[in-house]
């Protein structure tokens, strides 16, 4: 997939909790498209992690230092 649907922005701003006008669907189309080409090109399997990935809690259940 080397396109952003107009679908796929629709679905990305409710997500989002965004409203977006539909005269400017199109824009934001273009605008991420262009914004994950590069990311799309990457072959993940050539990267190596170093670290463990960092988890976030939404729930806001924890405190600074993680308890």
């Amino acid at each position: 997939m080397s396109d952003v649907t107009l679908d796929e922005v629709k679905k990305r701003a409710q997500a989002a909790g965004l409203t977006l006008r539909e005269d400017r669907l199109e824009m934001v189309r273009r605008l991420l498209t262009d914004a994950l080409a590069p990311l799309r090109k990457t072959d993940s399997r050539a990267v190596q992690a170093i670290e463990p990935a960092v988890t976030f809690d939404a729930t806001g259940g924890g405190t600074a230092d993680g308890t």
